[in-house]
């Protein structure tokens, strides 16, 4: 009677898919670390828009000013933004105060909800401002800051954990927020 042989694999077909397999991963690892390094500084860009844009149509909106304040700097660091108070019937608006949100992050508060961007949310991004705030006027959503003349004072560059990738955050004085690649390639966002 003839044997007839069983299908499966052989201890070196096995040992060769396994090789094949640990080598794939070890090429692909470098991309997946790029790869997030990448989305965290676009997250973390990304959000900083949002905050202004937020702010500025806020300002707008309620017809009051709103400022925005950087508080910390390099690993540890938050952004927020706090509209000035309601004046009473008659009375003209008041100036928007800065917000500590290393301090207090509730105290950040636009129509009741809070608008903080911090390094807690991505970690491993350092964020650098030559500037500690800016204000929006409430009239017509332009900068009304006193670092309005020095288009340096309003950007904020959002460093990746190596140091590879870095995207700055302009505010024109029209109150427009822009960001552009200062190091490094990131798709979607021209360079300075």
């Amino acid at each position: 009677m003839p044997m007839r042989r069983h299908g499966g694999f052989t201890l070196l077909e096995l040992l060769v898919a396994v090789a094949i397999f640990v080598l794939l991963t070890a090429l692909a690892v470098p991309g997946f670390q790029t790869y997030f390094e990448k989305s965290r500084v676009r997250g973390a860009a990304d959000q900083v828009i949002t905050l202004m844009a937020t702010a500025r149509q806020s300002a707008v909106k309620f017809d009051r000013s709103v400022s925005v304040a950087t508080t910390g700097s390099n690993a540890t660091w938050c952004l927020g933004a706090k509209e000035a108070a309601e004046p009473a019937a008659g009375d003209p608006a008041a100036a928007a105060t800065d917000c500590d949100c290393g301090a207090s992050a509730s105290q950040c508060t636009i129509d009741g909800e809070q608008q903080v961007v911090d390094s807690a949310t991505f970690p491993g991004i350092t964020l650098t401002s030559p500037a500690s705030s800016l204000t929006f006027d409430g009239r017509l959503g332009m900068r009304s800051d006193a670092d309005i003349a020095d288009a340096n004072a309003s950007s904020f560059d959002l460093t990746s954990a190596s140091g590879r990738y870095t995207l700055t955050v302009s505010v024109s004085p029209l109150g427009q927020a822009s960001v552009c690649s200062k190091s490094g390639t990131i798709l979607g966002y021209p360079s300075c």
